[in-house]
């Protein structure tokens, strides 16, 4: 009776371990899709965000010049800040990198996939407000 009270307890230990492996990868994959989400948002505005910065260097004689040498800067650091993220991200992540089954290990990459998330939105956020000033600059 003991033996059957040991085997069950170990086979529902086994179950509930599985199922919160399962939980974090879906929620790993959630975030990661999220991420991948931001990015595809940010990467198609690299090119117009450089055309933007090149536009502000021309004007840069302008009576405004301190707000427009900052506002380029700002453009700058967004797409340095792009590319810094992507090769962190990589690092990190490799193409088709799985989250493992270990549940410390599978803890820790999820905390990491969530810091990638909240980066790159904040990025994206950053992103999207310095190209919108930019534009408006450029109108005045």
């Amino acid at each position: 009776m003991k033996k059957l009270i040991l085997i069950i307890a170990s086979v529902l230990l086994l179950f509930s371990c599985n199922e919160q492996v399962a939980n974090r990868k879906e929620e790993f994959n959630n975030l990661k899709q999220q991420a991948m989400d931001s990015h595809d948002v940010i990467m198609p505005k690299m090119d117009e965000l450089m055309q933007l910065s090149s536009r502000l260097t021309a004007i840069k004689d302008s009576t405004n010049v301190d707000t427009v040498m900052k506002t380029k800067g700002q453009l700058e650091k967004a797409n340095e800040d792009m590319m810094v993220w992507m090769r962190d991200y990589s690092d990190k992540f490799p193409y088709g990198y799985e989250l493992p089954d270990d549940e410390k290990e599978a803890t820790e990459k999820l905390q990491l996939m969530q810091e990638e998330f909240e980066e790159i939105e904040e990025l994206k956020v950053r992103t999207l407000k310095t190209i919108e000033e930019a534009k408006q600059m450029l109108q005045q």
